[in-house]
């Protein structure tokens, strides 16, 4: 019995520190030598470290010269109501770097 509550502890406090971590890590995790990496973290820039993890990332086909098209959206709470639908162009500027232009979609 004594067994299965340290364990439990042990997983808590291990599950408490990871999500305590995510925002700090978030700059070292999304960098931009990805297309979605670059995005989410053109996300954390804007201020918003823990919608960069769950941020939804939709590639639809097209782009050509601005890149390639994203349609992201996340839970936007410094918006009245909370809608985020933006349209993002990812565009390989050099070897492992990518760079983000978005703004918001129809």
């Amino acid at each position: 019995m004594k067994k299965k509550i340290y364990l439990l502890l042990t997983l808590s406090a291990a599950l408490a520190l990871l999500l305590t971590a995510l925002p700090a890590l978030s700059p070292i995790v999304f960098t931009s030598a990805s297309e979605k990496g670059a995005i989410r973290h053109d996300i954390y820039k804007k201020g918003y470290p823990y919608q960069s993890y769950f941020a939804i990332l939709r590639k639809e086909e097209g782009g050509g010269e601005a890149g390639n098209l994203y349609y992201v959206n996340w839970f936007n709470w410094k918006d009245d109501t909370g809608q985020t639908p933006h349209v993002c162009y990812s565009k390989k500027s050099s070897e492992g770097e990518y760079k983000v232009s978005c703004g918001t979609g129809p």
